[in-house]
């Protein structure tokens, strides 16, 4: 789910823990590379950054079992093959994603 939608509704309450769980399912607030707000945090730490994700970057909140997909598939093309599969169940989404994974390493 993108920042714009998550960030106007109940969701919201993930950017103080850096995601959520909703009926024992663990979603986690992602940067575009799909580093997870922790993640980020560390890595500002250590570059003596002051904010985790910088405002404009892309903050989107992930369930954590489709953070891989995001990574591999990069932000863009996550998201297009989520909008374009709205109404599939977790499990065939999931096939969605695993195949354009193995279309993109054949590509490389």
């Amino acid at each position: 789910m993108t920042e714009e939608a998550w960030m106007s509704s109940l969701l919201s309450i993930a950017r103080h823990h850096g995601g959520v769980n909703i009926k024992g399912i663990e979603y986690s607030i992602v940067d575009k590379r799909g580093h997870t707000l922790l993640e980020c945090s560390f890595e500002a730490e250590k570059a003596g950054k002051d904010k985790a994700i910088m405002p404009g970057e892309p903050a989107d909140l992930l369930r954590n079992d489709f953070i891989n997909f995001y990574k591999k598939l990069g932000r863009d093309t996550f998201i297009s093959i989520l909008e374009k599969n709205r109404c599939e169940d977790e499990k065939a989404l999931k096939k969605i994603y695993r195949e354009a994974c193995a279309a993109c390493n054949k590509k490389q």
